[in-house]
C-alpha cells in the first residue's frame, strides 16, 4: 500500500480514511495504525490533524489537562547497564623481548684515555709519553682524583717535594 515517493497520487482513499477514523476513535495508537497501513506514523498523525480527530476525546483513552499531566510523577529511568567493552580475546603468553646487548667491558684502571673518562673518573695522568693515560677509578668526594691520588697530590709526594716546600716555591 505504500506509494512511491513524489508520485503525486493520493494515498488516502475514502475507505482508508474511514478505517483510520474507526481505528483512532476505538483507541488504537498511531504507531499501531501506521504499522497496519504500512505507512509512516507522521503521515497518520498528519491526516488525523487534517481531519480534526486529534482534538476529539477518544473513548477508552484517558484525557488529561496540562495541570493533571504536570502532577503525575515521572519515574526516573534506571541507568542502563552497558556491556563491558574490554578486550574479550584470550590472554596470550607475553613475548619476552630479546635481551639488550651487554655493555662493552670496562677498561682496566690506569689505561683510560681522555675520551674514556666519565664525570666521576679520577683524572690522574700516568705515563711520560706523548699519549697520556689516566687512572679512571671513582673520584674521592669533591676532588678530581681518587682517594690514593688525592693523598698524593696533597702530600707533595707526586714530585718528591714536600707539600710545604711546594707552597713556598710557588709564592
Amino acid at each position: 500500500m505504500p506509494r512511491p515517493p513524489n508520485s503525486g497520487e493520493t494515498l488516502w482513499s475514502e475507505a482508508l480514511v474511514a478505517r483510520l477514523s474507526e481505528l483512532w476513535l476505538s483507541g488504537t495508537a498511531s504507531g499501531e495504525i501506521s504499522r497496519r497501513f504500512g505507512i509512516s506514523r507522521s503521515s497518520v498523525m498528519g491526516k488525523l490533524r487534517r481531519l480534526g480527530l486529534l482534538r476529539r476525546d477518544r473513548p477508552g483513552v484517558p484525557t488529561y489537562t496540562a495541570r493533571q499531566l504536570r502532577a503525575i510523577p515521572v519515574p526516573k529511568p534506571r541507568p542502563e547497564k552497558r556491556p563491558n567493552k574490554r578486550n574479550k580475546q584470550p590472554v596470550t603468553e607475553p613475548v619476552t623481548p630479546p635481551l639488550p646487548p651487554s655493555p662493552p667491558p670496562e677498561p682496566e684502571y690506569g689505561t683510560l684515555n681522555l675520551l674514556d673518562l666519565r664525570h666521576n673518573s679520577c683524572r690522574w695522568p700516568e705515563g711520560d709519553g706523548p699519549i697520556f693515560v689516566f687512572c679512571g677509578r671513582p673520584r674521592h668526594h669533591e676532588s678530581s682524583y681518587c682517594e690514593d691520588h688525592t693523598k698524593r697530590s696533597l702530600s707533595g709526594l707526586a714530585r718528591g717535594v714536600p707539600y710545604v716546600g711546594q707552597r713556598m716555591a710557588r709564592s
